[in-house]
């Protein structure tokens, strides 16, 4: 069996090329590539072309996305390219040489005034983030009508630059003790990358048995905490003053962040079987302690909590 994964060098595409080393993995990066990766433009219809036909891929997974609002503010074009005319031309890409496709999308495609949401619940995106993932589940759907797109909420886990992760961002921010404000809200529900990763293996073996499942999934964890409660967690763990954080509710009032996007995930274990629950109590700790300092992680490690 062979897999390409697109946006291979991302947080979650990192990840996914593990979940699928069972398998031969091509994996592709653009402005990060480096071996093992291959690079490829992904909004390049004829590049992605050439990659397939020479790889011939059972099964393709994209993770190609930017999630950073940076980036959507300084470069909405270029934003949008990735989430949106990727999405479309690598299903094009997929459904052209016959491989199966997993599509990787966002709970931010929902308003977050009533969750749980299933999937089959009718989005309403409040970002340009959320509309560009609603968009490009749409052209997936035009362009690759078998394919099975995953929503996904707000990742962690083992980072190469503090920005890679709101939770780095906010250990980044525990650690400095310069006075920060952080929204007490906006409800997200921090799920661990190598979790997302193995549900999208289980679920990429699903199609290529066969198995009849719906066009969306979701996934998440269960544990909802707002950017300031996560900011007290590292703190606590971390036996760190925390004095110089304040709850505030700055995401809240921008009127772009929806307030609960809780996913309603009961289909997939029903369909696939049971699914590890990785607890954030436990896993946290590793993914934020190289980033409590400005340093970054060269610098020596915080005595352990526990």
């Amino acid at each position: 069996m062979r897999a390409v994964i697109f946006g291979a060098s991302g947080l979650l595409g990192r990840s996914v090329m593990d979940a699928f080393g069972d398998m031969t993995v091509t994996g592709t990066a653009f402005s990060r590539s480096a071996s093992p990766l291959v690079a490829v433009d992904a909004t390049s219809a004829d590049a992605i072309a050439r990659l397939l036909g020479r790889v011939r891929p059972d099964v393709v997974v994209n993770c190609v996305g930017e999630r950073r609002p940076a980036v959507w503010a300084a470069a909405p074009d270029r934003a949008r390219a990735g989430n949106v005319d990727a999405a479309r031309l690598i299903a094009e890409g997929a459904h052209g040489c016959g491989a199966r496709l997993v599509h990787i999308s966002s709970d931010y495609v929902f308003d977050g005034t009533a969750p749980p949401y299933r999937p089959d619940r009718l989005p309403n995106p409040l970002n340009a983030y959320g509309r560009w993932k609603l968009l490009a589940e749409h052209a997936v759907h035009a362009a690759c009508p078998d394919a099975a797109i995953l929503r996904l909420p707000v990742l962690y886990g083992p980072v190469r630059f503090a920005a890679e992760t709101n939770l780095t961002e906010i250990a980044r921010q525990v650690g400095a003790g310069a006075p920060v404000e952080l929204d007490d809200v906006c409800v997200r529900y921090p799920t661990h990358v190598d979790e997302a990763a193995g549900v999208c293996r289980r679920l990429a073996g699903a199609l290529l048995q066969g198995q009849r499942l719906g066009s969306v999934a979701h996934w998440s964890a269960e544990q909802g905490l707002t950017k300031y409660r996560m900011a007290l967690l590292i703190a606590r763990r971390f036996h760190l003053p925390a004095g110089h954080v304040r709850a505030g509710a700055a995401d809240a009032v921008s009127g772009d962040r929806p307030v609960d996007c809780h996913l309603d995930c009961q289909d997939l274990p029903a369909a696939l079987g049971p699914v590890r629950r990785r607890l954030f109590d436990i896993e946290f700790p590793p993914a934020v302690d190289p980033w409590l300092t400005t340093s970054g992680p060269a610098a020596g490690r915080r005595k352990d909590a526990s």
